[in-house]
C-alpha cells in the first residue's frame, strides 16, 4: 500500500463518557510516576490519536474498554482483550515479561495468559525497542533531529520523530468492522486490512490494525505484523515524508525487520493495506536460495523500476528482502548512508524531491560502493551461495 494523503482530518476523543468517569487504573505500574518512568511510559491517559475531537467516533466503535499508553516516540490505543500463551511460545513470552518485570515488579513470572494491561505494556516496551533498532539501522539518534528544519545543518526533515513533528501511533481494533469505520472516518476509504496513513498537516503517521483473524489473535503473530507496518511508517517518516521511498527498498526492509521477530511471519502489501499472507513462501531463505540457483531471480534494475507492490510479485518481494538482508548484514554502514541519501534528496531550491529515484539509487550505488545494479546482483548472488543468510538474521 502506498501511504495516501489526508483527505479529511480525523476527530477522535478516545475515552467514552463512562470510561472518563471510571477509568481503570493499570495494575502493574499503578500509574505511579516512578514506576511508569522505569517502564518508559509517559502516560496511560486517553490522549489524542490522529487529531483532536469529541466522542462521536468512539460511539461508532463499540468496545468494552480502550487502554492507552504513550512513550517517548509512540502512542498505542488498544481495545484488545486477553491473549492465551501457547506453550510453544512460552520461552519468548517469559523473556519479554522478564524485561518488563525489571521495571514493574508486579508483572507475573508465569501467567497463563496476557491480560489487556500486560499486552499494552509489552507493546509499548517492544515499540520503543523497535524504534531504537530502526535508529541503529539508520545510524542516527534523537539528537540528530530538531523540532524544526535547520538550514545551517545537513537536512534531517522537519521534526524530532525521525523527521516528522509528532509521534507514531498504533490503533489496535477487536474487529474488522471497527477498523473499517475508523479508517473511513479520516481517509474516506473503508479498508479491510491493516492501514497506514500520513497526516501532512499534523506531520505524523498512524497504523491501524484489525486484530480479528486467527493468525493475529495472539501477540506472537501480532507483533511482527505491527513491526512490518511500523517499518514502513518509520522509513516514510525519515527526513520527513515528502515523497514515497522506492517500493523494493521499503518492502525489503519491512520484510527483513518483521522476520527478525519471527522468520515465518509474512505480511504482504495490497491496494487497500497490508495483511498476513499464508500464500507467500513460508521459508524466505529457501525461496531466495532457489531463485539464485535457478537464475530466475529478478534483477535489481527490475525491482528499482517497480512503482507499486503488485509489480514486485512474490519473487520480487523475496529478492528485495534477500538483497536488503545482504546490504544490512554485509554493508551496514553504507546501507545506512544509502537510505539517508534516498530519503534526503533536495531540489535546486533546497526542497525535498522524489524526482528520478531510480537515477538517484544508481548515483548512490556508484558513490558508496562503486557498483552498478548489475554489480549488486552479482555480489548478492555470491553472498547467497556462500551461505550469507545462515550467518545473519532471517
Amino acid at each position: 500500500m502506498v501511504v495516501r494523503e489526508l483527505l479529511v482530518l480525523l476527530a477522535l476523543s478516545l475515552p467514552l463518557a463512562a470510561q472518563a468517569k471510571d477509568r481503570e487504573r493499570c495494575p502493574y505500574c499503578k500509574e505511579d510516576p516512578s514506576l511508569m518512568a522505569g517502564a518508559g511510559v509517559l502516560s496511560h491517559a486517553p490522549g489524542v490519536i490522529a487529531d483532536k475531537g469529541g466522542e462521536e467516533l468512539i460511539a461508532k466503535l463499540p468496545v468494552s474498554r480502550w487502554r492507552f499508553v504513550e512513550t517517548a516516540h509512540l502512542r498505542f490505543a488498544s481495545a484488545l482483550g486477553d491473549s492465551a500463551i501457547d506453550q510453544r511460545d512460552r520461552e519468548r513470552v517469559e523473556a519479554e515479561l522478564a524485561r518488563l518485570r525489571a521495571a514493574l515488579p508486579d508483572v507475573p513470572s508465569k501467567p497463563r495468559k496476557l491480560d489487556p494491561w500486560l499486552r499494552v505494556h509489552l507493546q509499548a516496551m517492544k515499540g520503543e525497542e523497535f524504534y531504537a533498532r530502526f535508529q541503529a539501522l539508520l545510524q542516527v539518534k534523537d539528537a540528530d533531529f530538531s523540532a524544526e528544519r535547520r538550514l545551517d545543518a545537513p537536512y534531517m526533515g522537519a521534526g524530532r520523530f525521525l523527521g516528522e513533528k509528532d509521534k507514531f501511533e498504533v490503533v489496535l481494533h477487536v474487529s474488522r468492522e471497527n477498523h473499517r469505520r475508523f479508517t473511513e472516518s479520516f481517509s474516506g476509504v473503508a479498508v479491510n486490512d491493516s492501514f497506514r496513513w500520513h497526516f501532512p498537516g499534523l506531520h505524523k503517521l498512524l497504523v491501524s490494525v484489525p486484530v480479528e483473524d486467527a493468525d493475529l489473535k495472539d501477540d506472537r503473530g501480532l507483533w511482527p505484523h505491527i513491526a512490518h507496518n511500523l517499518s514502513h511508517a518509520f522509513l516514510c517518516a525519515y527526513k520527513h515524508f515528502s515523497y514515497d521511498p522506492p517500493v523494493w527498498l521499503d518492502e525489503g526492509l519491512a520484510q527483513a525487520l518483521e522476520k527478525e521477530f519471527d522468520p515465518q511471519s509474512r505480511t504482504t502489501e495490497g491496494e487497500e493495506g497490508s495483511l498476513r499472507d499464508t500464500k507467500a513462501p513460508a521459508d524466505f531463505v529457501a525461496a531466495a536460495t532457489k531463485l539464485v540457483a535457478s537464475g530466475k531471480a529478478p534483477r535489481l534494475a527490475q525491482l528499482m523500476a517497480a512503482k507499486d507492490y503488485s509489480e514486485l510479485g512474490t519473487d520480487g518481494s523475496v529478492t528485495a528482502w534477500s538483497i536488503t538482508r545482504f546490504l544490512m548484514d554485509a554493508h551496514g554502514e553504507r546501507y545506512a548512508r544509502f537510505l539517508g541519501g534516498i530519503k534526503g534528496q533536495l531540489d535546486a531550491q533546497g526542497m525535498p524531491s522524489g524526482e528520478d529515484l531510480p537515477g538517484l539509487q544508481r548515483k548512490l550505488l556508484r558513490e558508496l560502493w562503486d557498483w552498478s545494479p548489475l554489480d549488486v546482483d552479482e555480489a548478492w548472488r555470491v553472498w547467497v551461495k556462500a551461505g550469507g543468510h545462515a550467518s545473519g538474521k532471517q
